[in-house]
């Protein structure tokens, strides 16, 4: 997971160039205010939304305007219900707990949920739709802001929960910012509209490493380390508090360069997880004198990544089968792990980038070889 945090050194930069006139991004026109001052919403104020990259036609707008009280006409009816109720709500940083925003938010929840029923309706087309006319409680939601927060489509509960504690954490700077900035018709642009452009906008850090600046010149520990690698930790009795829960790449190390001993199913598997290889499988992908058995990648969390391996391992868990050939070697316990942190505020160099890059200079310098436990099955 990332946070705002995480931007802190190039947010002016990302608003610049998000609210630059010159720009061709959708601040001058989606950020104006509303012509529509009503408080029911109209197609136009629908329209609008595909400003922020929607892609809605007329059949996805003229059926909640058509007579009758079926699940279009409930939506615009509950998403006028949101509107109406949050045009005099505070700030979404304001409100002291996650429960007391919860409560404040039924309102978009319930238009949220009529949205499921609407063919072409998500509650991102609720909240882009609905941020335009309360900036400063309704949140964006998509899928940038999903990742960014490390969620999933079925956890927007979750989502405002942990945007509104990040929001709060940062408020201080993030109100700094938001007073530097006006809207195309003189506002004073919302926290939760500055948190929204810090998310989305695409950054780079100076500071972030390449896939040359993460590759050792030896594929040992002493190598790993030398390139910043950390941990070197027993994997099999890894104690995952002292893992960082930060986006990453990890190893897993065998120091010995002696073959070890193949074992014909893994000590502690169950019927529930993946099968284990055949033997002849595993003799057949042992790559000579290497040092490095496995490169994996953890997307939001070493901590959590690593926790699923080692209880892979054990039996205990489901969601590690990658890597699983080590958990057949007769001496797990000589396994370690490493880890290097990837920045949160790098888009450029991904999780996944920087896992094929290693994986791609492990094998230049193995004859091709990937590492042991690397498998596509």
């Amino acid at each position: 997971m990332n946070y705002l945090a995480q931007r802190q050194d190039v947010a002016a930069g990302l608003l610049d160039a998000y609210t630059s006139a010159r720009g061709m991004y959708a601040f001058r026109t989606y950020d104006a205010r509303p012509a529509n001052d009503s408080g029911q919403l109209r197609p136009e104020d629908i329209l609008a939304a595909n400003l922020l990259s929607l892609r809605l036609s007329a059949s996805d707008v003229i059926p909640l305007f058509a007579k009758g009280d079926g699940a279009p006409q409930k939506l615009l009816e509950s998403m006028n219900a949101a509107l109406s109720n949050l045009r005099e709500a505070r700030a979404f940083e304001e409100y002291e707990s996650a429960g007391e925003l919860d409560l404040a938010l039924t309102s978009l929840k319930r238009a949220n949920e009529a949205a499921q029923k609407v063919d072409g309706w998500t509650s991102v087309t609720v909240s882009k739709v609905l941020h335009r006319h309360v900036p400063h409680v309704v949140p964006i939601i998509d899928s940038r802001v999903r990742s960014f927060y490390g969620v999933n489509k079925q956890q927007d509960d979750k989502l405002y929960r942990l945007l509104w504690e990040d929001v709060r954490d940062n408020a201080e700077r993030l109100h700094e910012l938001a007073r530097k900035y006006r809207t195309p018709d003189g506002r004073e642009l919302s926290v939760l509209r500055v948190a929204d452009i810090l998310i989305w906008m695409r950054s780079t850090d100076p500071d972030a490493p390449t896939v040359d600046e993460l590759t050792p010149d030896a594929w040992n520990s002493a190598g790993l380390e030398a390139r910043g690698w950390e941990g070197f930790l027993p994997l099999a009795t890894l104690d995952t508090s002292t893992v960082p829960r930060v986006p990453g790449v990890y190893a897993v190390l065998r120091e010995s360069g002696a073959v070890p001993e193949m074992l014909a199913e893994r000590p502690h598997a169950t019927a529930r997880q993946a099968s284990s290889y055949s033997e002849s499988d595993l003799r057949s992908r042992w790559v000579s004198n290497a040092r490095v058995l496995n490169i994996g990648r953890a997307g939001t969390s070493l901590r959590n990544r690593l926790r699923q391996y080692r209880k892979f391992g054990e039996g205990t868990g489901l969601n590690h089968k990658g890597g699983r050939a080590i958990w057949q070697l007769s001496d797990p316990e000589s396994l370690t792990v490493a880890w290097r942190k990837l920045p949160g505020t790098y888009d450029g160099l991904s999780t996944r980038a920087a896992e094929s890059g290693l994986i791609a200079k492990f094998q230049e310098a193995h004859g091709g070889a990937k590492p042991f436990a690397n498998r596509t099955r």
